[in-house]
């Protein structure tokens, strides 16, 4: 069976990130927090969401996504200290959490991909 495609193959890693921090911030406050905040794209929410599920950063529980302790980590290290604005926009301002934590997407992408395929 071929390889799935790596989400900087098809889709920007960047937005995975926006998914896995927009489902931490809105865990972390509810009322306040929308998981899409940061996640303006034309290619939309699915893919993304299967591109951080398929990394390990996020997790099915009760018919939900949620962050597991390896997306908390993630944005602990990284996700938190990016501009609040859309990802798309995220790379206007230096940051050297962004290059770091792509970085890290493809790299988790990559190695979850090695794993599932013969």
């Amino acid at each position: 069976m071929p390889r799935p495609p790596a989400p900087h193959d098809v889709i920007s890693p960047v937005h995975v990130l926006a998914v896995v921090r927009g489902l931490i911030e809105e865990a972390r406050d509810p009322l306040h927090a929308d998981r899409y905040r940061y996640l303006k794209s034309l290619f939309g929410a699915d893919l993304h969401e299967a591109a951080a599920l398929h990394c390990g950063l996020v997790e099915q529980s009760d018919g939900d996504l949620r962050a597991t302790s390896a997306g908390a980590d993630l944005y602990e290290r990284h996700l938190r200290w990016l501009p609040n604005m859309p990802a798309n926009y995220w790379h206007e301002k230096p940051n050297p959490h962004l290059p770091e934590a792509v970085a890290e997407i493809e790299r988790l992408y990559d190695q979850a991909a090695d794993t599932t395929t013969p």
